[in-house]
Protein backbone atom coordinates (compact mmCIF):
# COMPACT_ATOMS: atom_id res chain seq x y z
CA UNK A 1 0.00 0.00 0.00
CA UNK A 2 1.77 3.36 -1.06
CA UNK A 3 2.95 5.33 1.63
CA UNK A 4 0.56 9.21 2.03
CA UNK A 5 2.35 11.97 0.68
CA UNK A 6 0.91 14.76 2.59
CA UNK A 7 2.70 17.10 0.13
CA UNK A 8 0.31 16.02 -2.79
CA UNK A 9 -2.56 15.75 -0.76
CA UNK A 10 -1.58 19.27 -0.31
CA UNK A 11 -1.20 20.60 -3.54
CA UNK A 12 -4.22 18.71 -5.23
CA UNK A 13 -6.26 20.65 -2.41
CA UNK A 14 -4.54 24.06 -3.45
CA UNK A 15 -5.27 22.99 -7.52
CA UNK A 16 -8.97 22.51 -6.40
CA UNK A 17 -9.32 25.59 -4.64
CA UNK A 18 -8.32 27.70 -7.29
CA UNK A 19 -9.80 25.99 -10.23
CA UNK A 20 -13.11 26.62 -7.85
CA UNK A 21 -12.08 29.79 -7.37
CA UNK A 22 -11.44 30.56 -11.42
CA UNK A 23 -15.11 28.94 -12.27
CA UNK A 24 -16.75 31.31 -10.07
CA UNK A 25 -14.90 34.25 -11.13
CA UNK A 26 -15.99 33.58 -14.38
CA UNK A 27 -19.55 32.69 -13.59
CA UNK A 28 -19.53 36.15 -11.66
CA UNK A 29 -18.23 38.55 -14.35
CA UNK A 30 -20.68 36.92 -17.06
CA UNK A 31 -23.36 37.76 -14.99
CA UNK A 32 -22.42 40.91 -13.40
CA UNK A 33 -19.93 42.33 -15.93
CA UNK A 34 -19.39 43.89 -19.65
CA UNK A 35 -16.50 40.82 -20.38
CA UNK A 36 -17.19 37.59 -20.99
CA UNK A 37 -13.78 35.40 -19.30
CA UNK A 38 -13.15 31.95 -20.11
CA UNK A 39 -8.96 30.46 -20.06
CA UNK A 40 -7.24 30.99 -22.76
CA UNK A 41 -7.29 27.33 -23.87
CA UNK A 42 -10.84 27.33 -23.40
CA UNK A 43 -10.67 30.41 -26.03
CA UNK A 44 -8.56 28.45 -28.52
CA UNK A 45 -11.21 25.08 -28.28
CA UNK A 46 -14.36 27.02 -28.82
CA UNK A 47 -12.84 29.04 -31.71
CA UNK A 48 -11.73 25.56 -33.08
CA UNK A 49 -14.85 24.55 -34.13
CA UNK A 50 -15.65 27.35 -36.31
CA UNK A 51 -14.05 27.22 -40.03
CA UNK A 52 -11.09 29.17 -40.68
CA UNK A 53 -11.58 32.56 -41.93
CA UNK A 54 -12.69 32.92 -46.30
CA UNK A 55 -10.61 35.90 -47.64
CA UNK A 56 -11.99 37.48 -50.82
CA UNK A 57 -10.43 40.61 -53.34
CA UNK A 58 -6.50 39.42 -53.92
CA UNK A 59 -6.58 38.47 -50.04
CA UNK A 60 -7.79 41.97 -48.86
CA UNK A 61 -10.97 41.15 -47.27
CA UNK A 62 -11.52 38.76 -44.60
CA UNK A 63 -14.71 37.52 -43.58
CA UNK A 64 -16.10 38.40 -40.32
CA UNK A 65 -13.87 41.17 -39.79
CA UNK A 66 -14.98 44.94 -40.32
CA UNK A 67 -13.02 46.96 -42.41
CA UNK A 68 -12.74 50.62 -43.47
CA UNK A 69 -12.07 51.89 -47.33
CA UNK A 70 -10.94 55.27 -47.35
CA UNK A 71 -9.86 57.42 -50.17
CA UNK A 72 -10.05 61.56 -50.91
CA UNK A 73 -13.23 62.80 -53.03
CA UNK A 74 -13.24 61.44 -56.42
CA UNK A 75 -10.49 59.12 -56.25
CA UNK A 76 -13.47 56.17 -57.12
CA UNK A 77 -13.71 54.54 -53.54
CA UNK A 78 -17.13 53.58 -54.28
CA UNK A 79 -15.81 52.49 -57.78
CA UNK A 80 -13.79 50.05 -55.92
CA UNK A 81 -16.42 48.73 -52.96
CA UNK A 82 -19.03 47.95 -55.69
CA UNK A 83 -15.73 46.08 -57.48
CA UNK A 84 -15.41 43.95 -53.95
CA UNK A 85 -19.18 43.42 -53.53
CA UNK A 86 -18.94 42.14 -57.26
CA UNK A 87 -15.80 40.04 -56.29
CA UNK A 88 -17.67 38.25 -52.93
CA UNK A 89 -20.70 38.02 -54.86
CA UNK A 90 -19.66 34.74 -56.78
CA UNK A 91 -19.72 32.94 -54.15
CA UNK A 92 -21.55 34.98 -50.84
CA UNK A 93 -24.82 37.46 -50.51
CA UNK A 94 -24.07 40.59 -50.26
CA UNK A 95 -25.84 43.89 -49.31
CA UNK A 96 -24.34 47.37 -50.92
CA UNK A 97 -25.80 49.97 -48.71
CA UNK A 98 -25.86 52.81 -51.06
CA UNK A 99 -26.03 56.11 -49.22
CA UNK A 100 -24.85 58.35 -52.14
CA UNK A 101 -26.15 57.17 -55.56
CA UNK A 102 -29.59 57.44 -56.72
CA UNK A 103 -30.51 53.84 -58.88
CA UNK A 104 -30.33 56.39 -62.11
CA UNK A 105 -26.77 57.41 -61.15
CA UNK A 106 -26.02 53.58 -60.68
CA UNK A 107 -27.23 52.75 -63.61
CA UNK A 108 -25.48 55.58 -65.88
CA UNK A 109 -22.45 54.61 -63.67
CA UNK A 110 -22.33 50.19 -65.45
CA UNK A 111 -23.88 51.38 -68.36
CA UNK A 112 -21.40 51.45 -72.17
CA UNK A 113 -21.53 55.46 -73.52
CA UNK A 114 -21.16 54.11 -76.90
CA UNK A 115 -23.08 50.56 -76.83
CA UNK A 116 -25.79 51.09 -73.97
CA UNK A 117 -24.74 47.77 -72.70
CA UNK A 118 -25.85 47.81 -69.13
CA UNK A 119 -23.12 45.34 -66.79
CA UNK A 120 -25.06 42.37 -65.15
CA UNK A 121 -23.83 41.69 -61.71
CA UNK A 122 -24.21 38.46 -59.57
CA UNK A 123 -27.59 37.87 -58.06
CA UNK A 124 -25.88 37.73 -55.13
CA UNK A 125 -25.19 41.15 -55.27
CA UNK A 126 -28.31 43.03 -53.46
CA UNK A 127 -28.54 46.81 -53.31
CA UNK A 128 -30.02 48.87 -50.96
CA UNK A 129 -30.63 53.16 -51.12
CA UNK A 130 -32.48 55.46 -48.82
CA UNK A 131 -36.05 55.77 -48.92
CA UNK A 132 -36.62 59.39 -48.98
CA UNK A 133 -39.87 59.14 -48.32
CA UNK A 134 -39.24 58.26 -44.82
CA UNK A 135 -35.46 59.82 -44.40
CA UNK A 136 -36.73 62.90 -41.92
CA UNK A 137 -39.16 60.33 -40.17
CA UNK A 138 -36.71 57.69 -39.07
CA UNK A 139 -33.82 58.20 -36.83
CA UNK A 140 -31.39 57.13 -39.62
CA UNK A 141 -28.36 55.38 -37.82
CA UNK A 142 -31.29 52.98 -36.13
CA UNK A 143 -32.69 52.48 -39.21
CA UNK A 144 -30.24 51.38 -40.63
CA UNK A 145 -28.86 49.25 -37.62
CA UNK A 146 -32.25 47.54 -37.79
CA UNK A 147 -32.04 46.75 -41.56
CA UNK A 148 -28.66 45.40 -41.45
CA UNK A 149 -30.16 43.07 -38.41
CA UNK A 150 -32.97 42.14 -40.55
CA UNK A 151 -31.43 41.24 -43.49
CA UNK A 152 -28.39 39.28 -41.28
CA UNK A 153 -31.56 37.49 -40.18
CA UNK A 154 -32.33 36.14 -43.61
CA UNK A 155 -28.90 34.83 -44.20
CA UNK A 156 -26.86 38.06 -46.13
CA UNK A 157 -23.47 37.95 -44.06
CA UNK A 158 -21.34 40.42 -46.12
CA UNK A 159 -22.09 43.98 -45.95
CA UNK A 160 -21.34 46.80 -47.57
CA UNK A 161 -21.91 50.96 -46.33
CA UNK A 162 -21.00 53.72 -48.31
CA UNK A 163 -20.48 55.74 -46.37
CA UNK A 164 -20.34 56.26 -42.91
CA UNK A 165 -19.77 60.14 -43.18
CA UNK A 166 -23.63 59.96 -45.04
CA UNK A 167 -24.69 58.00 -41.55
CA UNK A 168 -23.10 60.12 -39.11
CA UNK A 169 -22.76 63.53 -40.11
CA UNK A 170 -19.85 64.39 -37.31
CA UNK A 171 -17.79 61.44 -38.33
CA UNK A 172 -14.91 63.28 -38.94
CA UNK A 173 -14.91 64.28 -35.19
CA UNK A 174 -14.84 60.40 -34.99
CA UNK A 175 -17.20 60.28 -31.61
CA UNK A 176 -20.20 59.78 -33.78
CA UNK A 177 -18.64 57.54 -36.40
CA UNK A 178 -17.46 55.80 -33.11
CA UNK A 179 -20.83 55.03 -31.49
CA UNK A 180 -22.14 53.62 -35.15
CA UNK A 181 -19.40 51.50 -35.33
CA UNK A 182 -20.48 49.58 -31.73
CA UNK A 183 -23.63 49.11 -32.78
CA UNK A 184 -21.96 47.19 -35.80
CA UNK A 185 -19.26 45.55 -34.12
CA UNK A 186 -22.04 44.67 -32.08
CA UNK A 187 -23.84 42.89 -34.84
CA UNK A 188 -21.22 41.67 -36.54
CA UNK A 189 -20.16 39.37 -33.66
CA UNK A 190 -23.26 38.46 -32.77
CA UNK A 191 -24.35 37.01 -36.31
CA UNK A 192 -20.70 36.57 -37.82
CA UNK A 193 -20.97 39.20 -40.08
CA UNK A 194 -18.66 40.48 -42.38
CA UNK A 195 -18.85 44.54 -43.03
CA UNK A 196 -16.93 46.94 -44.73
CA UNK A 197 -17.48 50.62 -43.97
CA UNK A 198 -16.36 53.12 -46.76
CA UNK A 199 -15.07 56.51 -45.67
CA UNK A 200 -12.80 59.73 -46.42
CA UNK A 201 -9.45 60.78 -45.83
CA UNK A 202 -9.62 65.01 -44.90
CA UNK A 203 -7.55 67.01 -46.97
CA UNK A 204 -3.76 65.94 -47.06
CA UNK A 205 -0.79 66.44 -49.02
CA UNK A 206 -0.20 64.70 -52.14
CA UNK A 207 3.48 63.89 -51.36
CA UNK A 208 3.07 61.80 -47.88
CA UNK A 209 2.10 57.94 -47.74
CA UNK A 210 -1.17 56.83 -46.87
CA UNK A 211 -1.65 55.92 -43.21
CA UNK A 212 -4.42 54.94 -41.09
CA UNK A 213 -4.05 58.44 -39.47
CA UNK A 214 -5.50 59.72 -42.82
CA UNK A 215 -8.67 58.28 -42.17
CA UNK A 216 -11.18 60.76 -40.74
CA UNK A 217 -11.82 60.41 -37.35
CA UNK A 218 -8.93 57.95 -37.36
CA UNK A 219 -7.56 58.58 -33.88
CA UNK A 220 -10.73 56.63 -32.25
CA UNK A 221 -12.47 55.48 -35.26
CA UNK A 222 -9.39 53.45 -36.74
CA UNK A 223 -8.91 51.19 -33.54
CA UNK A 224 -12.52 49.72 -34.11
CA UNK A 225 -11.87 48.21 -37.16
CA UNK A 226 -9.90 45.10 -38.06
CA UNK A 227 -8.33 46.33 -40.94
CA UNK A 228 -8.27 49.47 -43.29
CA UNK A 229 -7.17 49.63 -46.93
CA UNK A 230 -6.80 52.97 -49.14
CA UNK A 231 -7.00 54.02 -52.26
CA UNK A 232 -4.43 56.86 -53.74
CA UNK A 233 -4.12 58.81 -56.82
CA UNK A 234 -0.85 59.00 -58.53
CA UNK A 235 0.50 62.76 -58.29
CA UNK A 236 1.72 61.84 -62.03
CA UNK A 237 -0.83 60.36 -63.94
CA UNK A 238 -4.47 60.77 -62.30
CA UNK A 239 -5.57 57.49 -64.59
CA UNK A 240 -3.35 55.42 -61.79
CA UNK A 241 -4.18 54.56 -58.53
CA UNK A 242 -2.90 52.17 -55.97
CA UNK A 243 -4.34 50.04 -52.68
CA UNK A 244 -2.33 50.05 -49.82
CA UNK A 245 -3.08 48.19 -46.82
CA UNK A 246 -2.77 50.06 -43.79
CA UNK A 247 -4.14 48.04 -40.99
CA UNK A 248 -4.66 44.14 -40.38
CA UNK A 249 -5.44 41.33 -38.00
CA UNK A 250 -5.53 38.46 -39.28
CA UNK A 251 -3.41 36.97 -41.74
CA UNK A 252 -0.15 38.68 -44.03
CA UNK A 253 0.08 42.68 -44.80
CA UNK A 254 0.14 41.92 -48.32
CA UNK A 255 0.26 44.98 -49.80
CA UNK A 256 2.17 47.67 -47.74
CA UNK A 257 4.51 50.74 -49.29
CA UNK A 258 7.25 48.64 -50.80
CA UNK A 259 4.46 46.41 -52.47
CA UNK A 260 1.20 48.72 -53.08
CA UNK A 261 -0.92 47.92 -55.97
CA UNK A 262 -1.25 49.72 -59.17
CA UNK A 263 -4.51 49.79 -61.11
CA UNK A 264 -5.98 51.99 -63.35
CA UNK A 265 -9.84 53.29 -63.90
CA UNK A 266 -11.55 51.09 -66.88
CA UNK A 267 -14.54 50.11 -68.23
CA UNK A 268 -15.63 47.62 -70.61
CA UNK A 269 -19.05 46.51 -72.05
CA UNK A 270 -20.34 49.26 -69.04
CA UNK A 271 -18.30 47.35 -66.40
CA UNK A 272 -16.53 50.42 -64.47
CA UNK A 273 -13.70 49.20 -62.45
CA UNK A 274 -9.88 48.74 -61.58
CA UNK A 275 -7.45 46.89 -63.33
CA UNK A 276 -4.20 45.85 -61.12
CA UNK A 277 -1.55 46.52 -64.00
CA UNK A 278 1.14 45.38 -61.27
CA UNK A 279 2.94 45.68 -57.95
CA UNK A 280 5.49 48.89 -56.63
CA UNK A 281 6.59 51.15 -54.22
CA UNK A 282 4.14 53.59 -52.82
CA UNK A 283 6.91 56.52 -53.18
CA UNK A 284 6.80 56.14 -56.86
CA UNK A 285 3.43 57.88 -57.10
CA UNK A 286 3.79 60.56 -54.63
CA UNK A 287 6.64 62.85 -56.46
CA UNK A 288 8.01 63.35 -59.62
CA UNK A 289 11.23 61.48 -60.87
CA UNK A 290 14.17 63.20 -60.77
CA UNK A 291 14.81 65.63 -63.63
CA UNK A 292 11.06 64.51 -64.90
CA UNK A 293 8.54 67.87 -65.09
CA UNK A 294 5.54 66.31 -66.74
CA UNK A 295 4.21 63.33 -67.87
CA UNK A 296 5.04 63.42 -71.14
CA UNK A 297 8.29 64.06 -70.57
CA UNK A 298 8.40 60.76 -68.16
CA UNK A 299 7.22 59.37 -71.54
CA UNK A 300 9.73 60.43 -73.67
CA UNK A 301 12.30 59.30 -71.72
CA UNK A 302 10.77 55.89 -71.48
CA UNK A 303 10.31 56.03 -75.79
CA UNK A 304 14.10 56.81 -75.70
CA UNK A 305 15.21 54.20 -73.04
CA UNK A 306 13.19 51.40 -75.50
CA UNK A 307 14.32 52.32 -78.43
CA UNK A 308 18.31 52.01 -76.54
CA UNK A 309 16.93 48.38 -75.75
CA UNK A 310 16.90 48.95 -72.46
CA UNK A 311 14.38 46.28 -70.61
CA UNK A 312 11.67 47.42 -68.40
CA UNK A 313 13.51 46.71 -65.24
CA UNK A 314 16.67 48.75 -66.47
CA UNK A 315 13.44 51.55 -67.53
CA UNK A 316 12.36 51.72 -63.53
CA UNK A 317 15.43 51.54 -61.84
CA UNK A 318 17.05 54.74 -64.74
CA UNK A 319 14.07 56.64 -63.84
CA UNK A 320 12.95 55.79 -60.69
CA UNK A 321 9.25 54.67 -61.37
CA UNK A 322 7.58 51.71 -60.25
CA UNK A 323 7.54 48.66 -62.24
CA UNK A 324 4.15 48.49 -63.08
CA UNK A 325 3.89 52.44 -64.62
CA UNK A 326 7.57 51.66 -66.43
CA UNK A 327 5.51 48.39 -68.09
CA UNK A 328 2.44 50.79 -68.95
CA UNK A 329 4.68 53.78 -70.33
CA UNK A 330 6.92 51.08 -72.63
CA UNK A 331 3.92 48.86 -73.47
CA UNK A 332 2.21 52.51 -74.69
CA UNK A 333 5.38 54.08 -76.90
CA UNK A 334 5.55 50.44 -78.40
CA UNK A 335 2.06 50.46 -79.78
CA UNK A 336 2.38 53.79 -80.98
CA UNK A 337 5.78 52.97 -82.45
CA UNK A 338 9.65 53.44 -81.51
CA UNK A 339 12.26 54.62 -83.81
CA UNK A 340 15.52 52.40 -83.77
CA UNK A 341 18.86 53.91 -83.25
CA UNK A 342 21.67 52.59 -85.58
CA UNK A 343 24.57 51.02 -84.03
CA UNK A 344 22.71 51.26 -80.51
CA UNK A 345 22.61 47.46 -79.74
CA UNK A 346 20.29 45.98 -77.08
CA UNK A 347 21.60 45.46 -73.54
CA UNK A 348 18.96 43.41 -72.15
CA UNK A 349 21.49 40.66 -71.52
CA UNK A 350 18.60 38.37 -72.92
CA UNK A 351 19.03 36.05 -75.91
CA UNK A 352 17.88 38.51 -79.62
CA UNK A 353 14.39 37.96 -80.45
CA UNK A 354 13.55 36.39 -76.47
CA UNK A 355 11.73 38.53 -74.36
CA UNK A 356 13.41 39.54 -70.76
CA UNK A 357 11.92 37.86 -68.22
CA UNK A 358 11.86 41.30 -66.47
CA UNK A 359 9.37 42.49 -69.10
CA UNK A 360 7.15 39.86 -67.88
CA UNK A 361 4.74 41.93 -65.56
CA UNK A 362 3.15 40.47 -62.14
CA UNK A 363 -0.19 39.22 -63.53
CA UNK A 364 -3.22 40.11 -61.66
CA UNK A 365 -5.09 37.09 -59.27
Amino acid sequence: MPAYNSNSAEQIARDVEERLAREELTKRMAAEGLLTVKSANEWITRALIRPNPKTWFHGMIVSCENTVLFAGSNVGKSILAVQIAADIAQSERVLYLDLEMSDKQFQLRYTDAVTSRVHSFPENFLRAEINVERLLDEDLEKGIIDSIETAALQGVKVFIIDNITFVCMNAEKGESAGEFMKRIIFLKNKYQLTIIAIAHTPKRYSNSPLTQFDLAGSARLINLFDAGIALGCDVRDKRVRYIKQVKVRTGELLYDEDNVAECEMTTEHGWLHFEITGYGHERDHLSMPHGVEDKEDLIENVRSLVAKGRSIRQIEEELHISHGTAQRYVNRVKAEGVPSVPGVPSDTGGTPGTPDLDDIGDLPE
